[in-house]
């Protein structure tokens, strides 16, 4: 299942190498989401990770300036949610986010 959602971005990295042998090129977003308080423990926000395709998505995006608001399409898989397309809309003053 693919959905659009705008959602806060606060910065991304990007890692094409290898360790320990095995070998890894991804982008990962750092995102802002809300803290489930089903519990009763948990108030507010947090930062969430999401996988966003290859190092070469991070090449795009280090130019930009964040935090940001971006629209993302997230597809829901087994390994839980990943960002398959990012529309950058504007840029968060940090002091008021």
């Amino acid at each position: 299942m693919k959905f659009k959602q705008q959602i806060q971005v606060l910065g991304c990295k990007g890692f094409k190498g290898s360790v320990e042998g095995k070998a890894y090129d991804s982008t990962t977003l750092f995102t802002v989401m809300e803290v489930s308080e089903k519990a009763g423990t948990s108030v507010g926000f947090s930062v969430a990770e999401m996988k966003f395709g290859t190092e070469a998505e991070f090449q795009k995006l280090k130019g930009l300036t964040f935090p940001l608001i971006a629209e993302l399409e997230i597809e829901l898989t087994t390994k839980g949610p990943e960002c398959v397309g990012f529309k950058a809309l504007h840029a968060v003053n940090p002091a008021k986010a």
